[in-house]
């Protein structure tokens, strides 16, 4: 037709949409947010054995180790350097996370944010270790190391229940706030934790257990006086995940699941905490407390994101 622009070649008008589809297809939230999610689980893991083997100052300097980019072959400095290359990895996944939410942005808007919060969560992580070993590892940056750590796993945790959708049923948003309020409670435990194992004589303050060296009532140094709170703030854990587990049972195969494995996690924790005291201190049974308690962590914030509403104005 006369005055008509010629189109461009076709395959220049589909070449980015081919390009998108290309990437859509590599980078699926459901699948970089749980990968994402077992990294930073690992690396949980990982790093309670770097502190409980005593090699948090085994590479003295960050990001190189003793100067070099290759560590020396030595046993405490490997293991140390094998969690940084796990951070590393888990950094470039928590990327990928953020790089599949962005492209499902649109189908889903709540799990790509929370997927977009993994990132500097990951950076501050990174930066809080930094200053860590350049400190010589401070009791406080070491809690909040941890805790950094912890809502990343949280948040990695949420992104893919969101993505995976488990069966729903109404109700469900009675669960929020008994969800809620578990996750907070194990999320300070573990907090309270990190306090244990790091304040000078806290950690066998008490030779006994369930007592406080044959008592009821807590000893006067600071070290005793933590742990005594951490014991008591994990009788009330333990009450909360009864009650989110009376309450999730009959909501469906998802909450009754993982309400259950949260509260028998518990109680296989309990048995864990009291062979620290018992066995004092051995290496397995401290990476298994913290690996524990992780996991509870990480279940009752899927089964708070769980309960949350899909949309406004649903009805529950």
């Amino acid at each position: 037709m006369k005055g008509a622009v010629p189109s461009r070649p076709r395959s220049l008008r589909s070449a980015p949409l081919g390009v998108q589809a290309s990437l859509r297809g590599l980078f699926r939230l459901r699948y970089w947010a749980p990968l994402a999610l077992g990294s930073t689980y690992a690396l949980l893991v990982l790093g309670a054995a770097v502190r409980t083997e005593g090699a948090s100052l085994a590479c003295p300097d960050w990001p190189l180790c003793h100067g070099q980019l290759l560590p020396p072959l030595e046993r405490l400095v490997l293991l140390e350097y094998s969690h940084r290359l796990l951070a590393a990895v888990t950094g470039v996944l928590v990327v990928g996370g953020a790089v599949a939410g962005w492209l499902e942005r649109r189908q889903e808007p709540w799990a790509a944010r929370i997927a977009w919060t993994a990132v500097p969560l990951v950076l501050v992580q990174a930066m809080i270790g930094r200053e860590a070993v350049e400190q010589e590892m401070p009791v406080p940056l070491r809690a909040a190391h941890l805790g950094m750590a912890l809502l990343t796993l949280g948040a990695l945790m949420a992104a893919s229940v969101l993505t995976l959708r488990p069966g729903r049923r109404a109700g469900r948003r009675e669960l929020l706030p008994v969800a809620a309020a578990a996750g907070a409670l194990v999320l300070a435990l573990s907090l309270v934790g990190s306090y244990v194992s790091h304040v000078p004589g806290a950690a066998l303050a008490y030779p006994d257990w369930p007592l406080f060296d044959g008592r009821l009532i807590p000893g006067e140094s600071v070290g005793a006086q933590v742990h005594y709170a951490h014991r008591l703030m994990a009788v009330a854990v333990g009450a909360a995940l009864l009650w989110l587990w009376l309450r999730a049972r009959r909501l469906g195969p998802f909450p009754r699941a993982a309400s259950a494995a949260a509260l028998g996690l518990y109680l296989v924790q309990v048995l864990v905490g009291a062979g620290n005291i018992w066995l004092e201190l051995p290496t397995w049974v401290r990476m298994a407390h913290l690996a524990l308690a992780a996991a509870i962590w990480a279940l009752a914030v899927g089964l708070a994101v769980w309960a949350l509403p899909e949309r406004r104005g649903e009805v529950g």
